[in-house]
């Protein structure tokens, strides 16, 4: 009796085209990305005062038509920043039928920690290494400060997007350069425009990080390849982000009455680098070297290891990729180390190359691995520290930023205060300064320092509505003599956990002093 095969067991995938599944495998990195930058993007409430001062500035944009002048809800303007980021987000405003809200607020920072991704991971594929635009893009979605920034409304990634865009497109110019001279100009007039970009989201100090980077790069190159930076490019260059950053920025400046060139340019940017501001603290110059280390987990040990390797094995010479990612990294680090003044943001515009030297220094060291099995435990442990990323991600969204927002949370007692004070009574804010609170309250708002001010404006009459620190409020029953401040609620009261800034919200008593 002949033996007959069995008939086959039905499977889960029975039916379904081998093409359908390598479709969902090459889209599942991208799923993840995209899910590491948006999950609960617009679920909590803004926590900074970063994050209120964008929502303000946009949000006035669009109520008033005006987005030269950046002003706060209070009347004041705002000179702190240039208004690039506040323009993004004003325009998602507008597509979201003129309304500013947290998801708004931040989704051009996430959306440019995606375009730097894809940046990334396209300035690799193009050199045709697959397997290191892959490696750079994850590493660069997964380093642990860079996705958290990109997660909220800060311009700190946007600056991160412009500058990588202006260094990679500097890198293909001087490239081309040997080729067709219209390749070349066409690159460097990309990398001037961002650059431009760049200097309109923070100032000069982005042409810092460009143009050292970049000159670094182009001597330290011209020992292993060939690269060139024509003539015309390095008169295009200036010529272009001239035109692009410098007209808004004398615009504001002849609109503030020069207040604005001494506010930011002196103060946020001279007094910043130079450490000469006494309400600026400064950091030693190796701040940012532990605090890389830091940041960019869980990769450090990776880049570590793969820069010595690469070193040790001469892979140096050999990668150009490696070597523009470690030399643009380096620069910036060694540039932003010489300020006095330091934060940790700052140094997001060095993980793009960072990243781009991890995956082209990863692929090279596969390649060399004359064992599969080293190759396979390789991916596996990299697969195994993208799902803990993951779970570490899921666990701040669910448990961390939860317990953080309620320190910070506003809305709860602006709608308190806004319930005894409703627009268009004017809620004055005195000696305190809370752009979340002011975001929330949203106009009027004023703003006052000086108890005479105070003073005169309570013997206006009519209800006022004063908001201040605690520690204020016994001095204004000594001070204050035209009309007696009542208690009506205090922060504490409206938030899940200590506030880290306690508020108190007062009152004019009714007929004080009493008439005659």
């Amino acid at each position: 009796m002949p033996i007959t095969a069995a008939p086959a067991a039905a499977t889960p995938f029975a039916g379904i085209d081998s093409r359908s599944v390598r479709r969902l495998v090459s889209a599942s990195p991208w799923v993840y990305v995209v899910v590491l930058f948006f999950a609960g993007l617009g679920q909590r409430e803004l926590t900074s005062s970063h994050e209120a001062r964008a929502a303000q500035n946009a949000q006035r944009m669009l109520d008033t038509g005006e987005w030269g002048r950046l002003v706060l809800f209070d009347g004041r303007a705002d000179l702190q920043k240039p208004p690039g980021y506040y323009w993004a987000v004003a325009a998602v405003g507008w597509l979201n039928g003129g309304v500013v809200t947290e998801w708004v607020t931040r989704l051009p920072s996430a959306a440019a920690g995606l375009l730097c991704v894809l940046l990334v991971y396209s300035f690799l594929r193009a050199d045709r290494r697959p397997t290191a635009a892959l490696v750079a893009a994850l590493v660069l979605a997964t380093a642990n400060h860079f996705t958290g920034i990109a997660r909220t409304a800060r311009i700190d990634v946007p600056l991160a997007l412009a500058v990588a865009v202006s260094l990679v497109a500097f890198y293909r110019g001087c490239s081309a350069a040997r080729g067709p001279r219209q390749a070349a100009s066409g690159w460097h007039f990309v990398s001037a425009l961002a650059a431009g970009v760049a200097v309109l989201l923070k100032g000069p100090v982005a042409l810092a990080l460009i143009g050292p980077a970049a000159v670094v790069w182009l001597v330290l190159e011209r020992r292993y390849s060939v690269v060139r930076l024509p003539v015309a490019s390095v008169v295009l260059g200036p010529v272009v982000v001239a035109a692009v950053a410098l007209p808004w920025f004398f615009w504001m400046n002849a609109a503030t009455d020069g207040e604005f060139f001494r506010v930011f340019f002196w103060h946020h940017t001279v007094a910043r680098f130079t450490g000469s501001s006494p309400l600026l603290s400064s950091h030693p110059a190796w701040y940012y070297v532990p605090r890389f280390a830091i940041d960019f987990l869980p990769w450090t040990p990776a880049l570590v290891a793969l820069v010595v390797w690469s070193v040790r094995s001469g892979r140096w010479r050999d990668d150009p990729a490696v070597r523009f990612g470690l030399v643009v990294s380096m620069v910036m680090i060694a540039v932003l180390s010489a300020a006095k003044f330091k934060r940790a943001d700052y140094l997001l515009p060095a993980y793009p190359f960072a990243a781009i030297a991890v995956g082209a220094a990863a692929e090279a060291w596969l390649a060399a691995q004359s064992d599969p099995r080293t190759q396979i435990r390789a991916v596996r442990g990299f697969g195994g520290v993208l799902a803990a990323v993951a779970v570490g991600w899921a666990v701040m969204v669910l448990a961390v930023e939860p317990r953080r927002e309620a320190r910070e949370e506003r809305s709860s007692f602006a709608a308190a205060v806004r319930a005894h004070a409703p627009a268009p009574h004017t809620i004055l804010q005195f000696r305190m300064e809370s752009h979340l609170l002011s975001y929330h309250l949203g106009g009027p708002l004023h703003t006052l320092v000086e108890w005479g001010d105070l003073d005169e404006r309570l013997a206006a009459p009519g209800p006022h509505f004063v908001v201040m620190p605690p520690e204020y409020v016994f001095a204004t029953g000594e001070i204050v003599k035209s009309r007696k401040l009542v208690e009506v609620a205090r922060l504490e009261d409206y938030t899940r956990g200590e506030p880290s800034r306690p508020l108190v919200f007062l009152r004019t008593a009714d007929e004080y002093p009493p008439r005659p």
